[in-house]
């Protein structure tokens, strides 16, 4: 059972919202949670009603107006009683037809019988409260409904199941033992039974836990890929087959291609799943000296994708000779390039010097599977090593850990230089709290109103 936070308790309003997304469709799910939830649907549901709704039955009825008694629906009830619901409050699910009409007056009868509105996230908020759900936990359900890739899917899934949990909280564990046993020196320095702890022993038992928290923060830029897509930004000068290849990569006519040079004045995106590798391919203007201002605009806007990208695609003409715009391309260029050599249909010219070059024909689509590889291959071999399989994936454990971080050096420079017992305890004090904060022991009201506002209704 999670250790709850001091702040004020919910109310013990019932709530009530429609749980499955907007639109009409087969199903629609109304969740109802609290401690009127079975009242309520008594004075709605047009069946012999059970005393006792049991966890684990469904059960069909039908749902009728309050007032006229008329039929709204056929609908399924599923039942969970408090503490076995996701809430830890009885909870009930009426699951109907999907349309939002319907729907609608569904909540507004159960509503006017005596719930109201949920708030966002109200529900796993209450989950939280109640001790089902830590922070990491909670915010871990909207991660995975909102992952775009089946990598960021399945951490958020580790993260639901408390892999991380379970390392935040190891490691405050072992700093409230080491607070406690310094504490005790303290209170008792004369006591034999106290046992003693030399500032040595403090160093290595800090720096384990260091060791950990770097080796975390170490994951967040794999993380970030994971969760937002990797960056991949082509470019090259214009009329080389920049946009025909963003185009045959993703199968599709997305950007203009003409013969015309600075057809490409603004930058496209598009994603693309590799293997399970969320791609965000980006066609850039054609980066050449140039005075007119739209075009100019966007070759700095180029210029910019290339500097932020994970991966730069580096596009040059195997028809035409290296000239003095590809030259100044190349010293643009940051490590994490490929150059890919379009065009391998037609006649060499290009005297070519640069190391790996990938040919490629964007018209005919050679190379372009053998170039996709590569960029999967680069990202598996170039990702951060991870801890027991982790990596960040929030911002906001990110930020936490790097604030417990510095707490941490503090500690480690009082023990260096044998400050008092008092000082380091006093540190460590505030190294807990800001490790708590991340799993929801520590926090209060405005912290959680500003997790929760994010979640949809109905979660």
């Amino acid at each position: 059972m999670t250790h709850l936070p001091s702040y004020p308790s919910h109310d013990n309003d019932t709530i009530a919202a429609i749980a499955t997304p907007s639109g009409s469709g087969a199903i629609g799910i109304i969740r109802i949670s609290g401690p009127k939830t079975y009242s309520i649907i008594s004075k709605l549901w047009n069946n012999d009603f059970p005393e006792s709704f049991e966890t684990g039955k469904v059960l069909l009825g039908q749902m009728i107006h309050l007032e006229s008694k008329n039929i709204l629906d056929q609908v399924l009830a599923l039942p969970f009683r408090s503490p076995r619901s996701y809430t830890g409050e009885d909870l009930l699910e009426i699951h109907a037809h999907g349309n939002p009409f319907l729907l609608n007056e569904i909540l507004s009868q159960i509503c006017r019988a005596g719930a109201r509105l949920a708030k966002p996230g109200e529900f796993t908020k209450r989950a939280f409260w109640n001790g089902k759900l830590d922070l990491i936990q909670a915010e871990s359900g909207a991660e995975l409904i909102s992952s775009t890739n089946e990598r960021s899917a399945k951490m958020a899934e580790k993260y639901l199941q408390g892999q991380l949990s379970e390392i935040i909280k190891k490691m405050r564990n072992d700093l409230i033992v080491l607070r406690a046993q310094m504490e005790a020196m303290i209170d008792f320095p004369e006591d034999e039974d106290v046992q003693g702890l030399y500032y040595e022993e403090i160093s290595d038992r800090l720096n384990r836990i260091e060791v950990r928290i770097k080796a975390l923060l170490s994951t967040y830029e794999e993380g970030r890929r994971m969760r937002e897509g990797i960056r991949v930004a082509i470019v090259g000068k214009p009329n080389v087959g920049k946009s025909s290849l963003f185009n045959a990569l993703l199968q599709e006519n997305r950007a203009i291609v003409h013969s015309t040079p600075g057809t490409t004045r603004d930058l496209i995106e598009e994603c693309l799943d590799l293997e399970g590798l969320m791609v965000r391919f980006i066609d850039t203007a054609g980066i050449r000296d140039i005075d007119e201002s739209v075009e100019s605009e966007g070759i700095r806007r180029a210029q910019e994708k290339l500097k932020a990208a994970d991966l730069v695609l580096a596009v040059f003409d195997t028809n035409h000779p290296f000239d003095e715009q590809d030259k100044k391309i190349l010293s643009l260029l940051p490590q994490n390039s490929l150059s890919i050599f379009n065009k391998s249909d037609l006649d060499k010219k290009n005297n070519i010097q640069l190391v790996d070059p990938i040919f490629i024909s964007a018209k005919t689509g050679e190379g372009i599977d053998s170039l996709k590889r590569k960029i999967i291959d680069y990202f598996n071999t170039t990702k951060s090593s991870s801890t027991e399989g982790l990596v960040l994936i929030n911002i906001r454990h990110r930020v936490a850990l790097e604030r417990a971080l510095k707490s941490l050096e503090k500690v480690q420079r009082s023990s260096v230089e044998k400050l008092s017992l008092e000082f380091l305890v006093s540190d460590l004090n505030i190294l807990t709290d800001e490790l708590g904060e991340i799993t929801g022991e520590i926090t209060n009201d405005e912290i959680l109103g500003e997790i929760f506002s994010n979640f949809c209704i109905g979660k």
